[in-house]
């Protein structure tokens, strides 16, 4: 295997992963620069190089780096910020305000007060041109190139370089949207144009539009983000072009990103829920709730029955997203969740966070804003000396000063049991959130495992395990760098999709088998154009199917060379039990869409392992020993290092083990047992 990196952009550090050639591991952490972040992805790159080349005893540079992978977040902090370019929105006429008009319900029902949020291009940069085409792809009105000429010319002029077109029905048909890109840019060859039927060709007319007019106006940001950081790799050794994490689970090359960045999300978490879909693989664990605690946000995500569960839709500040993403539920709570005490008295944590910089107030760098890990030095379970290894070292005294000004003294509190308040406060908002994305969709919270990783899962993980309804909790090894494992434990994926909305009983199997091969093609086209040999290719077939007067629908897998009708709606009757609790076999059902994913395999990375304690090493020693605060008063807790670890070593709390980049706290009443991959499983102790 040749020298493979991942690189995951967080809200406060960015996470690397490097495999050498011999299967080596090796882990680097550094604090991410909101201001440009590919300067802190090239300032982890040489740390981890020179850290790798340190260890094998052997110079290791990106010319021998034959797969970089890197998870985007320019897209998501775009659209959060809305630092947007000016783009432009082409449609057909009649349909100008699809963004304004959205759908009409209101997501906040009793709130009378719900304003729309603005739309992701204005009204005067809506243009409208002649044509229409019915749902079954029959032409009413042929497109009106004139008028598409002088629309392109007035676009021109007005210096936007970044065009959305969205016809009425072009999933079903896209002849329309292909001319009228010929001919923008025989009229403004600058611009770039991107067609809805190539970014989402699925029925929804304000879905589809929103999914175009977002794609179109990141572009311009996410080519300058990937051609700064690819030209910034290349002058420094690396051969290979760059891979993106994609919202979906895969990846894709920087290429192909530049021109879908619409699919990239939230590329940064689905890497989190992948890497902790091949850690629980490897385990044995086949139900997991995954949990990412960084220092910004806590991401859920759900593994059942060994896969990572996907949707179709996601969406960014009220704008939906029409492409498959990895089901994940983010929430404002992480180790740089600030807390603080609202009008009524009450004690806070978050959504806020003190992101990098100025960071909490034991980082030292102006940070000044109680937060969780400040609440964790303050109870001692965070060791300010030890902080990335000792490379950063820690403010006590900001800390306790900070949690004593802001939380103890304004409700009459002892400092200690402050802090303690912080730390329940974070974790009970991330189980209401555990629960949510469990129970919502027909899941038994007692029968999963949860699996916490991120800078701040361990720190937290025992509290989560003593206060939720999970019966385990498994904290990964180097839990930080999880989502950089996930980006090198996944393959290259597109995905593709065609609407057709009939009846399952009067479908023509021929039909939908002549679709989904059609549909094949493209992947393996596109598979080809990416440097994926045929033998490295799979393809996953689906079918989109509904009852008879719903409005969404269930996804079931097929077999393209055996596509049984009645196997068919008897998997759909059975999936819709389980995840609305009822179903109708007697009812009519419909199929919406025909899928094909279209894959390209890659080795997965081999995790090392350890060996069991063998008589000649002798019983697990402590590192150290403090007085930690747990429950009510500080309490003599053993510390552990990680690396002093084996297989099969079992811990009982309360004990601390730390690790370079992350601390692990086993709580009270509970008993760690460590694996050959040194993740390590925390029960309730017998």
């Amino acid at each position: 295997m040749t020298a493979r990196l991942a690189a995951d952009i967080g809200g406060t550090f960015t996470d690397l992963v490097l495999l050498d050639p011999g299967g080596g591991v090796h882990v680097a952490k550094t604090l991410s620069t909101p201001g440009d972040f590919k300067e802190g992805v090239l300032g982890g790159v040489e740390r981890i190089l020179s850290d790798a080349g340190t260890e094998l005893g052997r110079g290791i540079a990106l010319a021998d780096v034959d797969y970089f992978v890197h998870g985007a977040t320019v897209v998501l902090n775009a659209l959060l910020e809305r630092k947007l370019p000016r783009s432009a929105l082409v449609t057909t006429r009649g349909f100008r305000d699809v963004l304004e008009i959205m759908r009409t319900n209101n997501p906040r029902m009793y709130d009378l007060k719900w304003i729309k949020p603005k739309p992701i291009i204005p009204r005067h940069l809506r243009f409208e041109v002649a044509e229409r085409v019915r749902h079954t792809g029959e032409v009413l009105c042929p497109l009106d190139e004139e008028g598409t000429r002088k629309v392109a010319r007035r676009i021109r002029a007005l210096d936007i370089r970044s065009v959305a077109l969205c016809f009425l029905h072009a999933y079903a048909n896209p002849d329309h949207e292909r001319r009228a890109r010929e001919v923008f840019l025989e009229e403004h060859p600058e611009a770039h144009v991107t067609i809805s039927s190539d970014v989402a060709s699925e029925l929804r007319e304000f879905e589809r539009t929103s999914t175009v007019a977002i794609n179109a106006s990141t572009i311009p940001i996410i080519s300058a983000y990937l051609d700064g950081l690819s030209r910034a790799l290349s002058d420094r050794g690396l051969e290979r072009e760059l891979f993106v994490m994609q919202s979906n689970g895969g990846v894709i090359t920087s290429r192909a990103a530049r021109t879908l960045p619409v699919r990239t999300v939230m590329s940064g978490p689905a890497g989190g829920v992948v890497g902790a879909q091949f850690i629980a693989n490897r385990m044995g664990l086949r139900d997991v709730a995954t949990i990412d605690i960084g220092g910004t946000s806590s991401d859920m995500g759900v593994i059942s029955d060994g896969l990572a569960r996907t949707v179709d839709q996601s969406a960014v500040e009220g704008w939906p997203i029409m492409a498959p993403t990895i089901e994940i539920l983010a929430i404002g709570a992480g180790g740089g969740s600030i807390a603080w005490v609202d009008s009524g008295g009450a004690l806070r944590v978050g959504p806020q966070s003190a992101g990098a910089r100025p960071g909490p107030a034991c980082y030292g760098l102006g940070g000044s804003e109680p937060t969780v890990s400040d609440a964790c030095v303050t109870l001692n379970r965070l060791n300010p000396d030890y902080f990335l290894a000792g490379e950063m070292t820690l403010d006590r005294a900001a800390a306790e000063r900070a949690i004593r000004e802001r939380i103890a003294e304004p409700l009459g509190m002892d400092v200690a049991d402050a802090a303690e308040g912080v730390l329940r406060g974070v974790t009970a908002n991330m189980n209401k959130a555990i629960r949510s994305i469990l129970i919502a969709r027909g899941f038994d919270v007692r029968t999963f495992t949860l699996m916490a990783f991120g800078g701040a899962g361990g720190m937290v993980a025992g509290e989560l395990l003593r206060i939720g309804d999970v019966q385990r909790l498994v904290v990964p090894s180097n839990p930080g760098a999880v989502s950089a494992v996930g980006m090198l434990a996944t393959d290259l994926r597109h995905d593709f999709a065609q609407s057709s909305v009939q009846s399952l009983a009067a479908v023509a199997w021929s039909d939908v088998e002549r679709a989904l091969r059609h549909l094949r093609t493209l992947g393996a086209d596109r598979l080809r154009s990416d440097g994926v040999d045929d033998g490295a290719m799979r393809f996953d077939d689906a079918l989109d199917l509904r009852y008879v007067g719903q409005d969404y629908y269930l996804r079931v897998y097929v077999d393209i060379d055996d596509l049984d009708g009645e196997r068919i709606r008897s998997e759909f009757d059975k999936l819709h039990e389980h995840t609305y609790g009822f179903a109708n076999p007697e009812f009519e059902v419909e199929m919406v869409n025909a899928r094909v994913f279209a894959i390209g395999t890659f080795e997965r990375p081999r995790l090392p392992e350890i060996a069991a304690r063998a008589a000649a090493d002798g019983p697990l020693e402590t590192k150290a020993r403090r007085d930690v605060y747990f429950g009510g008063g500080f309490v003599e807790t053993a510390i552990y290092d990680v690396t002093a670890l084996r297989a099969d070593d079992e811990i009982a709390g309360p004990c601390i083990i730390e690790d370079p980049r992350s601390t692990i706290v086993v709580m009270p009443g509970q008993l760690a047992t460590v694996d050959r991959f040194r993740n390590l499983a925390i029960d309730v102790a017998a």
